[in-house]
């Protein structure tokens, strides 16, 4: 009776369409919009401040649309690479020590009177304590990330993004509705937003980081107090890249083939997708403090509950492919526990597709659960993210999964992206070149 009563509440929890529906925020404090509300509270600022960005011009192509709004615009530059991004402005320089950079901006801000920040990658050291100023002066704060839905995407919310999110419960979005005081939106953000098509993203990205980190690294005198958010040497860049691109040739072959017999076998097989290294998505939004923490518990519970005839196969994220990997790690600890035959490790392959045949798709926080959830593919998530819910992903547990995991509802999924990708997502390229315009700028719209 346990049992029947256990399995019940295991799977019970994805057919909460009503929920859904009527939303879990009180209707009565919840913002109706027909367009990213970030998006909207930015076009009607009226003193823009820019911290860091993308790398590369996307700031500046930024700040050329907000300067067609009439809205003023300044940005803080804190080293060499962010200097040569900012050529549209004259930048304002930060070159003192972290720990005087909260009295800076508060007096920064006071003095130009500023209303929204505008900040790429939340977590940064600048960047958390901008959050926690800009909070205690009423400044409305945009966070900026690479898209929740990949690739043509940029994410864009209000105060947060990941697991610091509150836009699900704070907006609904409604199709058809108009700006603000009734001003017509643009085309590209008038209906159902479809992503951008600029192409070469990886390329220009790669081009631009290059620029970047010469250029941050050549004016290091000039600011030599910069605490950088990561390794900030070109050449050990270059030789990451290089790296990573023989690794994806070398691999090519042999893993198209494993793809290819997993996909037409009858055999069913788990997916894993691993995060990128140091992601902030392990770090500040995770139980784990490393891939590997996920990768234990992971081949631990496997091992112990998942179907005998079952395969689990890891993917290696494309940005961690120019390091050490976790190929050996996963092989030594599934020989350990006597699964090595059930257990793959790819650097290569087709993640949505590996995602919708698989029996079940086994995450932190990753984009990759949207396309599970897109296709239709069972989902548990380990970590914080905002498609984390009890109508769409698997709630009772790790070692109930392998054997009680459902694909979700197709409408609850369908109403959810709908919502997440209209409310928190813009249709653009972050790392285009600087003349070309951001696709929802519209020459016939004023604000």
């Amino acid at each position: 009776m346990i049992e029947s009563q256990t399995e019940a509440a295991a799977v019970m929890h994805i057919h909460d369409l009503t929920a859904l529906k009527a939303g879990s925020s009180d209707v009565a404090s919840t913002q109706f919009v027909g367009v990213n509300p970030a998006w909207l509270s930015l076009s009607t600022a009226r003193s823009v401040l820019l911290l860091q960005g993308p790398l590369g011009p996307f700031f500046d192509r930024l700040s050329v649309w907000l300067h067609s709004l009439g809205i003023d615009v300044n940005r803080i530059v804190f080293q060499g690479g962010d200097e040569l991004d900012c050529q549209a402005l004259s930048p304002i320089r930060f070159t003192d020590k972290l720990t005087q950079w909260p009295l800076f901006l508060r007096q920064t801000l006071q003095s130009l009177r500023v209303d929204h920040i505008v900040l790429f990658g939340q977590s940064r050291a600048y960047h958390a304590l901008a959050r926690e100023v800009a909070s205690q002066l009423g400044v409305t704060v945009v966070v900026l990330e690479e898209g929740y839905f990949r690739p043509g995407f940029a994410t864009m919310e209000l105060g947060g993004v990941n697991g610091y999110s509150t836009t699900l419960d704070r907006y609904k979005w409604v199709a058809g509705l108009s700006g603000a005081d009734s001003t017509p939106l643009p085309p590209a953000l008038a209906a159902d937003i479809q992503p951008d098509a600029t192409p070469y993203h990886f390329q220009k990205m790669a081009w631009h980081a290059s620029q970047h980190y010469l250029a941050l690294r050549q004016a290091r005198l000039r600011y030599p107090h910069y605490v950088h958010h990561k390794n900030d040497n070109p050449y050990w860049y270059a030789h990451y890249w290089i790296r990573s691109w023989a690794k994806k040739l070398w691999f090519r072959r042999s893993d198209r083939m494993a793809q290819s017999q997993l996909l037409s076998n009858s055999r069913p097989y788990y997916f894993v997708p691993l995060q990128h290294d140091g992601d902030a998505q392990i770090t500040h939004h995770s139980c784990f403090n490393q891939n590997t923490d996920f990768i234990i518990q992971v081949l631990r519970s496997f091992c112990a509950h998942a179907p005998t005839d079952s395969l689990l196969v890891f993917r290696q994220h494309p940005y961690s492919r120019g390091g050490p990997g976790h190929a050996q790690f996963i092989g030594s600890l599934a020989q350990e526990l006597r699964v090595g035959s059930r257990v793959l490790h790819l650097v290569e392959g087709d993640t949505p597709l590996l995602a919708q045949h698989s029996a079940g798709v086994v995450l932190i926080n990753s984009t990759v659960g949207l396309q599970a959830l897109e296709r239709g593919a069972p989902l548990i998530v380990l970590g914080d993210a905002l498609y984390k819910q009890r109508h769409l992903c698997f709630w009772a547990g790790l070692d109930l999964f392998w054997h009680h995991c459902q694909r979700p509802d197709p409408e609850a999924t369908r109403l959810f992206l709908g919502q997440m990708k209209n409310l928190t997502q813009l249709p653009v390229s972050l790392y285009a070149d600087r003349s070309e315009p951001l696709v929802w700028s519209s020459a016939s719209w004023d604000k």
